[in-house]
């Protein structure tokens, strides 16, 4: 997600689990549409980078506002400058906003060439790689853990299903290239997600709410996107972030609405339930979005379809290891 999952605490309330898991499944389908919404605005504009700013930002206002409305948030939120002047986490833990923004970048930059399905399977490889690293260094779970056999394969499979899915767009060699470093973004996107999460997680247990992470992660994430869409307006005088299409603008506070469904969920199903959850949504929700919404490098053939199972197939291999070895672990 845009603002990045962040469960260092399980607030709220209690919801029974079969609600709790549709919430999930519908958050992540809201993923896909905002990725869609933000690629139009992308293309409307002609503006990859204003398209992630106005997102980003109205992401940024929706979080300021629930803060202030929230008085126990408020009062957290007062003593972010005495946190921070007391260096109680590292002060780069904060780029992970910067982070953020690559991921509302790369959805409207590259959904529209690529296609929802490919650039989801994308993200979802790179979340996959990366998270194996995370947990062997011991970001955002406290503690190491071993890369296990289940782990990797699960790795490897959406690592397949992302050649598999990419195959389908392969109608010239002249498109090889283009689309390789379309889809560089996403992946690498997904990379540093895993990062994100891990350092939000510890950025929320420090500032003991998971709100004041997200508006961190969404403020630093604005100004980066700001400073560079601003040099990119002086560069070539084009600043133009209005368009008749209202509803192009919700994708934003979509996203804040989708983080805020996934932290009710979690309380009742579990960090792991929830994410994968989400994701299947998510990839289902891509598939209909390029069936229904389709965009000019949407391809739905055998490929694609057989990419997304072998991409649910690898989270299921990892969930199951994850779900294994806790018991072990607990302590």
């Amino acid at each position: 997600m845009p603002g990045g999952r962040n469960s260092t605490r399980r607030e709220g309330i209690q919801l029974p689990v079969p609600l709790a898991l549709l919430l999930a499944l519908l958050a992540g389908g809201g993923l896909a549409v905002q990725s869609r919404l933000n690629s139009q605005l992308g293309i409307v504009l002609q503006d990859s980078v204003g398209a992630a700013l106005v997102s980003f930002g109205t992401g940024f206002a929706a979080v300021v506002l629930y803060a202030l409305v929230r008085p126990k948030v408020r009062a957290k939120l007062r003593a972010v400058p005495e946190l921070l002047r007391r260096r109680v986490y590292p002060r780069w833990y904060l780029l992970a906003g910067v982070v953020g923004a690559l991921y509302v970048f790369a959805q409207a930059a590259t959904v529209g060439p690529i296609g929802l399905s490919l650039f989801t399977i994308a993200i979802v490889t790179g979340q996959m790689a990366s998270g194996l690293l995370m947990d062997r260094l011991g970001i955002g779970a406290g503690r190491q853990i071993a890369v296990s056999k289940a782990r990797i394969t699960g790795a490897v499979f959406a690592f397949l299903a992302a050649i598999l899915a990419a195959s389908a767009h392969f109608g010239s060699s002249a498109a090889v290239g283009p689309l390789l470093w379309f889809m560089l973004i996403p992946l690498v996107s997904g990379l540093l997600q895993s990062v994100q999460q891990g350092v939000l997680g510890q950025i929320g247990t420090a500032h003991g709410s998971p709100v004041i992470s997200t508006l961190l992660n969404f403020g630093v994430g604005t100004v980066a996107l700001l400073a560079v869409w601003v040099v990119q307006a002086v560069i070539i005088r084009q600043a133009d972030l209005l368009t008749g299409q209202w509803w192009l603008y919700l994708g934003g506070p979509l996203g804040t609405m989708i983080l805020a469904a996934a932290t009710a969920c979690v309380a009742s199903t579990g960090v792991l339930l929830m994410t994968l959850t989400v994701i299947g949504g998510q990839l289902i929700g891509a598939l209909a979005v390029d069936i229904f919404w389709p965009s000019a490098g949407s391809v739905v053939g055998p490929e694609t379809l057989l990419g997304i199972g072998l991409t649910g197939a690898g989270l299921l291999i990892a969930a199951r290891a994850g779900r294994s070895r806790s018991p072990r672990r607990a302590n």
